[in-house]
């Protein structure tokens, strides 16, 4: 129940209060300078209270959306990936606290948000110098509707303004896929830099994604009985003060994924040389010793694989010294999903080897037609056709180690 009060200040005119008590037995109240308008905001108060609403929203002292946001990120914490809460803290840091931060979140209208996204899309990223990308402003509106998700669902707002809100929309790039040769180059380069070429070919010829590839141990690798496969069973992405290990993307993520005939002997050869080959949980790919310069640098495998520091290191000055331009390390995941279409492997059996959240996700980003087949011998055939089509390739040494 509202109640209104009236009041006189000092020079005669009034004033009207009105007070009620909130959902969690807090009381509040708000003053007005009109006595009919004050009787028509308590009206609302019992309708909100009815309706079983939060009505911090009507009081000046409602939560800040940086207030809301954070409870947001604690809350969401223990099931958000390192990668994807990292996403969500830059997006806030970086674009969202700097307009809406300390604004009250029951304030934020649609039409701010609008002025906001097209500002986000005429703005200049200072680490590239140019405007920034359609996924980055789409991220942005993402973390954006969180917080505001979070604050309908503690009935802090009545009603998510992003909701109205047309989503910045990212549009759709024709894929350039590696042609094999290229892949079967990019390996043979990066074979000066050892292991780092085994992981390029493995790399390409199990679709597994970076953090995947870098988490593997050795009892991950299973060469023996009638079906040789690698186990994708966790994922390690690097966080502030060191590495987050964690599980795969998605639920279907876990998941075994077959290997051709020449990776199992270039693997067979590995694991032999490998100091650690009898210890099941050792990390299957060596870290570098900090310190030395370029191929000098000393493996250990007792430290963690460094898989982006490798991409930048070493992978990408090899795309440059070969001309492949616009390709990421993540294309050899791409290169893998073509490659089965083209060998002709069944849809349903390439969306599980990579480990999608659904088929739909196969089917919409790859266009090929597949059939019903797991015979891996098509896809080792391919690759070991690329390989001797390989003219010989300037061997670099890593730039920036």
């Amino acid at each position: 129940m509202a109640f209104v009060e009236e009041n006189t200040l000092q020079d005669g005119r009034k004033s009207y209060t009105i007070r009620w008590r909130n959902a969690t037995g807090k009381f509040q109240r708000k003053t007005l300078p009109n006595k009919r308008e004050a009787e028509r905001f308590a009206l609302r108060v019992e309708n909100e209270i009815a309706d079983g609403n939060s009505t911090d929203a009507l009081v000046k002292n409602s939560k800040t959306f940086r207030d809301v946001a954070e409870a947001s990120m604690t809350a969401s914490a223990h099931r958000l990936k390192p990668k994807t809460a990292a996403g969500y803290e830059m997006a806030y840091r970086l674009h969202i606290y700097p307009v809406f931060g300390n604004q009250r979140i029951a304030t934020i209208t649609g039409m701010e948000i609008e002025a906001w996204i097209a500002d986000m899309q005429t703005k200049i990223a200072p680490k590239t110098g140019e405007r920034y990308s359609p996924a980055s402003v789409h991220g942005a509106f993402v973390a954006l509707s969180k917080a505001f998700a979070y604050a309908v669902k503690h009935r802090l707002i009545t009603a998510n303004p992003c909701s109205v809100i047309d989503k910045p929309r990212v549009p759709h790039v024709e894929r350039r896929f590696f042609h094999p040769a290229e892949v079967a180059a990019i390996a043979t380069a990066m074979d000066a830099f050892e292991p780092y070429g085994l992981i390029v070919r493995m790399s390409a010829s199990t679709g597994l994604r970076q953090g995947e590839m870098a988490a593997l141990r050795v009892g991950d690798v299973r060469l023996f009985g009638r079906s040789p496969h690698v186990q994708v069973r966790r994922t390690v992405a690097r966080v502030k003060g060191g590495w987050a290990v964690g599980t795969p993307k998605t639920a279907r993520g876990s998941r075994d994924v077959p290997l051709g005939r020449s990776l199992i002997g270039e693997l067979t050869e590995y694991l032999a040389q490998h100091p650690r080959r009898n210890e099941p949980d050792a990390p299957l790919w060596p870290g570098r010793v900090p310190g030395g310069a370029g191929d000098v640098r000393l493996l250990d495998y007792d430290r963690q694989f460094d898989a982006p520091s490798m991409e930048r290191y070493y992978y990408k000055p090899v795309l440059a010294s070969l001309g492949i331009e616009g390709m990421t390390w993540h294309d050899l995941r791409h290169y893998f999903a073509s490659l089965c279409a083209d060998a002709g492997y069944d849809i349903r059996k390439v969306s599980r080897w990579m480990g999608h959240a659904n088929i739909n996700i196969t089917d919409s980003t790859y266009t090929h037609l597949f059939n019903d087949s797991d015979d891996m011998d098509a896809l080792d055939a391919a690759a070991s056709r690329a390989r001797e089509q390989v003219a010989p390739v300037t061997q670099l040494r890593a730039v920036g180690s």
